[in-house]
């Protein structure tokens, strides 16, 4: 205990010097005096008016840091600043905002790289990985910049601060680490949503879907969704569900003006559209989008609809109309439009625009506070109208992750954008990076993708292997069959794996696409494992790597190896070596199957009754079919 918090504290923390900053301006310095309790160790320190306590707890591998912050004179919404350097470590990796929605990786050397509004820490001391994960508290988010690491409410006046900022978890398996810490975090009540496999993941998301974005954009109209569903009638996609995205609103300069689609794109109204989908094109599910503060720029203020409903939206200081910070009046507003989708026959919703929360309310509300009542508003109506089916968008601040009391599956990157050059490479290392953590609370979504241009093999064995929803968003005329068969198969049905594909342990301190070296990600189903190697540089990679770079693989087991692309069969284990070039723009994809034996191994023939449960071959990640069939080793060209 004492060497990983004096680690944390002396080395990460740089020994506890902090900072609090008061509205009027005025910053105080201190400089803490420890007191080593033994299970608790504190820091404590008070001048002009400001006291300042912080409690480490320690148990089993895992540290809880606890702040109570009290002030005579308002505190600055950022009140409380400590030094940290991740350069004390060997290797770290942060998480940190790439837009106000969404995540991305770095590699910190010094306290001067750490990001903006970085929300996840990865360390590694010597054999011994550290996961700090910054918490979210009442009134406050924790999160670091190349200042140091913040305790802010986003609104100045309140007079204290209290509660869990902070849990730290070792492992020697860096994966484990990140795990092991969400899971001591829930224990002790400092993350109060529910983890992962506590949320149902939704059932209609087992199949394949379609989105309109990328497709048509905001000029999506009903006929040109029928254009779409013809083409995948005419090819056989087999297209299960479909979002009507962004676009199909009535709405002005940005903000909503009414609840039912606009009359000029859908001349016969949302539920003749919804029924002829389902009716005529055999869709099973569909979805609409909206915002989460109704449209992007929140509802029009001279509109009926503010109006109606006046008693559940309120004016931010920000110049926005919203839904109300009381989540009963909230409620009201999302309700009675969600009420009206549900009798369109709309099934589930997409919610995006969901970590602008802390832009519109800065200065009205804790940002905190106000997310995690806009979030208990919203999923509440969810609940009751889609039978709480939805897909979480724009929305990874940590004040919106561990707000969400209900909803299962939330995106995991940035847009897919087609016409970004090189655009792969930043969105699969978005995706496995992000997944470290944001699948603890999540079922992970890595956006839709494009079948028949833009990386189509590349996206789809990512996808394949993402554990999430799969769903593509061609254009019409391009939708290739080809491409994603290997994902969905001829009838829709997804090889979904057990957890959100992430880096393997050679990839997590490494940033790939700079360093020219192969990304890997890895995931299971059961005990079959699936390993995927992509090459995200400009050039053509020759690297050789031993299957032990996957978190968790047994020492013991082997496995027979299929590798998609190339056809082949091979016998592997922990200690096996491949070399493997890939041109650019390159990817393998294996399927890991476990051999058993009917009955004991003999040891003078040990192939003798032995045998894999093998899955489809014609998928990327056959180790997911829903059907597997016993094939004997002997019967394998191994």
């Amino acid at each position: 205990m004492q060497k990983m918090i004096e680690y944390i504290a002396n080395g990460f923390l740089t020994g506890m010097g902090m900072t609090a900053s008061l509205a009027d301006g005025r910053k105080i310095a201190f400089a803490p005096a420890v007191d080593d309790g033994g299970e608790t160790v504190t820091w404590s320190a008070a001048a002009d008016g400001v006291q300042v306590q912080i409690s480490a707890q320690y148990r089993d591998g895992s540290v809880l840091f606890t702040a109570d912050l009290t002030s005579a004179a308002p505190l600055s919404g950022r009140a409380l600043t400590m030094q940290l350097d991740p350069g004390s470590a060997d290797d770290a990796l942060e998480v940190h905002h790439d837009t106000p929605w969404w995540m991305y990786c770095g590699w910190p050397k010094s306290q001067a790289d750490v990001q903006p509004k970085t929300q996840h820490f990865l360390l590694r001391k010597g054999m011994l990985h550290y996961s700090v994960e910054p918490l979210t508290g009442d009134i406050f988010r924790c999160e670091a910049d190349g200042e140091g690491l913040h305790l802010d409410a986003g609104c100045d006046g309140f007079t204290a601060f209290r509660g869990a900022f902070l849990t730290v978890t070792v492992s020697t398996d860096p994966v484990l680490a990140v795990e092991n810490n969400y899971k001591f975090a829930k224990e002790m009540g400092a993350i109060r949503v529910p983890l992962r496999s506590e949320r149902e993941y939704p059932a209609l998301f087992e199949d394949f879907g379609w989105c309109s974005w990328n497709a048509f954009y905001q000029e999506v109209t009903s006929a040109k969704l029928y254009s779409k569903l013809d083409e995948f009638r005419e090819k056989n996609v087999p297209v299960k569900w479909i979002i009507i995205d962004d676009g199909w609103s009535t709405y002005k300069d940005g903000k909503l003006v009414d609840f039912p689609a606009d009359p000029v794109k859908f001349p016969e109204g949302m539920k003749e559209c919804v029924r002829k989908i389902k009716e005529e094109y055999g869709i099973g599910k569909v979805g609409v989008w909206h915002a989460f503060n109704g449209y992007w720029n929140g509802v029009e203020p001279q509109s009926e609809l503010a109006r109606t409903f006046a008693d559940s939206l309120m004016m931010t200081k920000t110049g926005m109309l919203v839904p109300s910070d009381d989540p009963d009046k909230a409620f009201l507003f999302w309700d009675a439009w969600h009420s009206w989708l549900a009798d369109c026959g709309v099934d589930f919703v997409k919610v995006d625009n969901q970590s602008s929360t802390h832009n519109y309310l800065a200065g009205t509300v804790s940002t905190t506070e106000g997310a995690r009542h806009a979030h208990e508003a919203i999923e509440r109506s969810i609940n009751k109208n889609f039978g709480g089916v939805v897909i979480d968008c724009m929305g990874m601040d940590m004040e919106n992750v561990q707000a969400r009391p209900y909803s299962a599956v939330s995106r995991n990157s940035d847009d897919f954008f087609p016409d970004r050059e090189n655009g792969f490479a930043k969105h699969i290392q978005q995706n496995l990076y992000c997944a470290l953590w944001h699948s603890q609370v999540h079922h992970c979504d890595y956006d839709m993708w494009w079948s028949g241009n833009s990386a189509p093999v590349q996206s789809g064995v990512l996808r394949a292997v993402s554990g999430g929803t799969v769903y593509v968003s061609d254009k019409v005329g391009e939708t290739s069959l080809a491409g994603v068969l290997p994902v969905c198969g001829k009838d829709g049905d997804l090889c979904r794996l057990d957890n959100a594909a992430m880096p393997t342990l050679d990839c997590i301190y490494v940033n790939c696409e700079e360093t020219g070296r192969l990304l890997k990600t890895f995931n299971r189903k059961d005990d079959a494992l699936v390993l995927a190697v992509f090459n995200v540089s400009r050039r053509e990679i020759t690297e050789t790597f031993t299957y032990d770079v996957i978190p968790g693989m047994p020492k013991d087991t082997e496995y027979i190896a299929y590798e998609y692309f190339t056809k082949k069969f091979a016998r592997v284990h922990f200690a096996s070596e491949e070399t493997l070039t890939l041109e650019a723009d390159g990817v393998r994809c294996w399927s890991l199957y476990p051999v058993y034996h009917d009955g004991d191994v003999d040891e003078a023939d040990p192939d003798k009754n032995a045998y894999i449960l093998l899955g489809e071959t014609e998928r990327y990640t056959g180790i997911g079919s829903r059907e597997k069939k016993k094939v004997l080793l002997a019967d394998l060209a191994l």
